[in-house]
């Protein structure tokens, strides 16, 4: 039996090795032979991992890694870490089982962590791939970043910062980038959302914004099209971790105490690795939101132009004005979340805030003209001043009924892939089309008119629910409630409408045999008396002298079957689901506050597109406000709560943000 659990890791991988080595036909071994980057485990390797085991008193596995670093270095010098990196994983044997490459990631991150310990010249800090193999001189970084190698990545930052700001040569139809670029253009995940982690924010800022120059030249990267991106063999959003990492960089804690260094100083490296030391507890923060609003060339709504240039063309006072290269037409990054899918970047506390009063001055009119107008025996007369009010109160509501409808047809043609799938949309044309079909009804003098005005107005106020957003207090209810009714009662509705069916049926076969069914007028009315029987928990009859034996016995059967076993069980399963109900609710809450914040911004005319009026580059915010804004409301806060208990709670939230990256790596 081994003497530590370390003897144990070392066998997968060799074993693993082994096997693939014996599977591989004989016609294979010449190509193995000439792809040799590494020398075999013969038997001189195997004593020098027992020599290390006993001199250095190392466990079996770190021996080997020792043992193998030396042989590689040995055998390729200054190359050792590139041949592992870069050439290992293009090995025929990799290449045919993709599955493999997990396990030699976890292999060479292993062995990169000790040559990186030996490495006191620091060989590797300025290290490139040599011109012949690469004209773009690669890094190691851009190398581990393109193959979504996380800890290896981790290990190079971690010795070498500067790495993350070192670019690869520029070439006439290859330019230059830096590593986490090469990760995004790979859509390779894991790298790129570490990269933007550990990055400053602005050196991030900078990839998804347009260039400072009067072409406003297009954004290397669009934010939003890596939001929707879709993993092509699972269909599920690809870049989850680095939509979430370059949210958190839109949060930029602001530290009074620490110096601002300078791109390109001497000891970068040595700055980098002391600020991140420093604890995390700002001040305050500054809130970006250009990025979220930008357009897809990474236009910002707004710009900064000089009014006043000096001497040497240093602009001495600006003016923020619109942009005019702004496509006010393209969706904002805002929405692109809110339809992704994605939940943490939903829940991020970069996003908030709503409004929506017009629908309630609709609906104050439309009450006023319908619920007075029905009162009227002629409701197309309009002689008096109450009925003038009623005259005017139709004008308007018919302005308002014609401004939705074409709100709702630019909606659906802006966003015919989700809307049709949101079935408030449904409540929404129902409730204007059978409004619209008042009119002509009424001026046809048709009895049924008050009947479609019915349902429309009924229908018009379900639509209110779609505001329920306004503050956090009736948007968290309304949704624990949507989805109570959604879960809940549809599937209760089925088994009750099943055990109606059947107890109805033979309580009017029954009532037959004793020709007792003049009792009900007909089939209609008795299925009506035991519905009222669920929701007024009241009997079918009260007299039951009037029924045969059989008669009784279904009655009792059913107001048992229904009242004291189905209606229990549905308080029971609304109670868990409301409790259940309540975790959810504030991802929903926020998902439709950004809806509805989008939708309201939107215009196809730039003068009345509020997202270019209203556009701020970003917000200034004390912990106060952070507190205020982030804890809101909740269930879980007790109402005595202290400012210093919520300051301490926020701070917390905003550590676990700013320490993800860190987090991750422990």
């Amino acid at each position: 039996m081994a003497k530590s659990k370390d003897a144990y890791t070392v066998i997968p991988v060799d074993v693993e090795e082994k096997e693939m080595e014996e599977k591989q036909p004989a016609t294979d071994k010449t190509d193995q032979a000439e792809d040799e980057l590494e020398e075999r485990f013969d038997k001189e390797f195997w004593l020098m991992v027992q020599n290390k085991v006993k001199d250095a008193n190392l466990s079996w596995n770190r021996a080997l890694d020792e043992v193998r670093v030396d042989r590689l270095i040995k055998k390729h010098d200054k190359n050792a870490l590139l041949v592992i990196i870069h050439k290992w994983p293009q090995k025929k044997k990799y290449k045919d089982k993709p599955e493999l490459i997990p396990s030699l990631e976890y292999l060479i991150s292993r062995l990169t962590e000790i040559i990186l310990e030996r490495d006191t010249k620091e060989d590797y800090k300025y290290f490139r791939v040599p011109a012949d193999t690469d004209r773009t001189r690669t890094t190691l970084l851009h190398l581990a970043a393109e193959q979504n190698f996380l800890h290896v990545t981790k290990s190079l930052v971690e010795c070498y910062p500067g790495l993350m700001y070192m670019w690869t040569r520029k070439q006439d139809d290859n330019p230059s980038c830096l590593p986490v670029e090469l990760a995004l253009k790979k859509y390779k995940d894991d790298t790129a959302a570490y990269l933007i982690s550990q990055m400053r924010h602005d050196r991030i800022h900078r990839l998804f914004l347009c260039e400072d120059d009067e072409e406003q030249t297009t954004a290397k990267f669009f934010f939003g099209h890596y939001i929707s991106y879709q993993n092509p063999r699972t269909n599920e959003p690809g870049m989850k971790k680095t939509v979430i990492a370059v949210l958190d960089k839109l949060i930029n804690p602001h530290c009074p105490y620490l110096p601002h260094g300078q791109e390109g100083d001497e000891y970068e490296d040595e700055i980098e690795r002391s600020l991140s030391s420093v604890p995390d507890d700002p001040m305050n923060y500054d809130f970006f939101y250009h990025i979220l609003e930008a357009d897809e060339s990474g236009r910002q709504p707004k710009i900064k132009v000089a009014t006043e240039v000096g001497d040497q063309g240093a602009p001495i006072s600006t003016e923020t004005v619109s942009n005019l290269k702004f496509n006010h037409k393209s969706p904002s990054c805002l929405r692109q979340i809110a339809e992704s899918g994605n939940r943490a970047a939903v829940q991020h506390p970069v996003v908030r805030i709503v409004q929506g009063s017009f629908y309630i001055v609709f609906l104050t009119l439309l009450s006023f003209a319908l619920i007075y107008g029905s009162t009227l025996d002629d409701p197309t007369q309009y002689g008096g001043r109450a009925n003038g009010l009623r005259l005017f109160c139709e004008v308007l509501t018919i302005i308002f009924l014609m401004f939705y409808f074409f709100e709702e047809v630019n909606q659906a043609e802006r966003e015919w892939r989700t809307y049709f799938k949101d079935p408030y949309n449904y409540f929404d044309w129902l409730g204007l089309i059978l409004t619209l079909l008042v009119i002509p009804l009424r001026f046809a003098k048709v009895r049924y008119q008050w009947s479609v005005a019915a349902l429309g107005y009924l229908f018009n106020f379900l639509r209110l629910f779609k505001f329920s957003c306004v503050t956090r207090t009736t948007g968290l209810y309304t949704k624990t409630l949507a989805k109570i009714i959604y879960r809940d009662i549809t599937r209760f509705s089925v088994v009750f409408v099943i055990v109606c069916l059947g107890f109805c049926g033979a309580m009017f076969m029954a009532l037959k045999a004793t020709g007792s069914q003049e009792l009900f007028s007909n089939y209609a009315w008795l299925m009506l008396a035991a519905v009222r029987a669920l929701a007024e928990q009241q009997p079918v009859e009260e007299d039951y002298s009037k029924f045969s034996w059989l008669s009784i016995l279904i009655l009792v059967a059913y107001m048992a079957m229904v009242i004291v076993i189905l209606l229990n069980i549905l308080i029971a399963q609304l109670s868990y689901t409301y409790s259940e109900a309540k975790k959810t609710a504030k991802l929903q809450y926020a998902i439709d506050t950004m809806f509805i914040v989008t939708r309201l911004e939107y215009s196809r005319h730039l003068r009345w597109n509020l997202r270019v009026k209203n556009y701020l580059d970003g917000d200034w915010i004390s912990e106060e406000d952070l507190a205020k804004e982030l804890l809101e409301y909740t269930d879980d806060r007790h109402p005595f709560e202290t400012m210093e208990e919520r300051l301490t709670d926020i701070r917390e939230i905003m550590r676990k943000v700013f320490r993800k990256g860190k987090d991750k790596e422990a």
